[in-house]
């Protein structure tokens, strides 16, 4: 082979490799998280700089999702698989992780990030665990997405490793993100002073979905309707329930979109001066929660009363 012909193979191969990666560098980073919630977070910050798709429904119970064929092939595709953690996923995450044979998101690897053991969770365990608990998160609520504060912070974790996977739109991820956070933290004070307004001090509900949305606005939970998280509520539960309602003079019942809300009925007939309301705790739970904001705002409306 001449001179002339090597400088023509070198050439094609150069411009090849230039045309193979081309499409690459353009490439749309394509991110799965396993609830709406995170979802929601997600696509703010990365704009149209990424595609974004939820395993979990707003309506669903997150603690029981079938680990269906579809959402294997979704997470086969991914380049990150974001989730909340704190076993929210343990039944069902695994499986698709296993099924998607798609190593770079697997645990421990940078295409894999768990959120909630990030922001400080709330009612980690202590001492001796055990099925006859109920159902215990031992590291912690996994309800973390319900506050609006850690909802920012979680943005932020997330754009970083955006950012790690995507460099060079590193700062438009932290920029978004930062953007988000500071509108949450500006609406919580709002949120905060509107819930005052209410005098609402105290809400029943039916599972610990919500731990974390009272512990940001100072609202007591001083019951819920399971005996045992997990556990459907017995008879004889429920009337100790109506006994502390009584004697607290709890003035909200909040049922999780995703629970029965019939028992509450149970309840009203004895306490009359009791309000319930069914509340969705995911984006997508409720027509018109699209944006994690909106999630905020339904559940001070249904403290108010709206």
């Amino acid at each position: 082979m001449n001179l002339k012909s090597v400088y023509l193979v070198a050439t094609f191969l150069f411009a090849a490799c230039i045309l193979a990666a081309a499409p690459l560098a353009h490439a749309k980073l394509r991110v799965v998280t396993t609830v709406t919630d995170l979802r929601a977070i997600t696509e703010e910050v990365c704009g149209d700089l990424a595609s974004v798709e939820a395993i979990a429904k707003g309506t669903q119970d997150p603690h029981y999702i079938e680990a269906k064929p579809s959402f294997m092939v979704k997470a086969s595709r991914a380049d990150l698989m974001i989730s909340i953690g704190l076993d929210l996923e343990i039944g069902w995450l695994p499986s698709i992780l296993r099924g998607a044979r798609n190593p770079s998101i697997m645990k421990g690897q940078q295409g894999y990030l768990e959120v909630g053991p990030l922001v400080e969770p709330l009612e980690v365990s202590k001492g001796e665990i055990s099925r006859a608990m109920g159902d215990i998160h031992p590291f912690g609520n996994p309800h973390v997405t319900i506050d609006p504060i850690r909802a920012g912070e979680i943005a932020v974790h997330i754009a970083k490793r955006l950012g790690e996977l995507d460099s060079g739109n590193a700062a438009r991820f932290l920029q978004n993100a930062t953007a988000l956070k500071t509108r949450l933290e500006a609406k919580t004070k709002l949120w905060q002073a509107r819930i005052d307004k209410t005098g609402v001090k105290s809400i029943v509900t039916y599972h610990k979905t919500l731990t974390y949305f009272f512990d940001r606005f100072k609202i007591a939970h001083p019951a819920i309707l399971e005996p045992k998280p997990g556990i459907p509520p017995t008879s004889g539960h429920i009337i100790d329930v109506i006994q502390l309602i009584r004697a607290q003079k709890i003035p909200l019942i909040f049922v999780e979109n995703f629970f029965d809300p019939t028992v509450t009925n149970k309840i009203k007939q004895d306490v009359p001066s009791v309000r319930a309301a069914t509340v969705a705790v995911s984006v997508d739970g409720a027509p018109g929660i699209s944006k994690i904001d909106d999630l905020y705002e339904n559940l001070v409306k249904n403290v108010e009363g709206h």
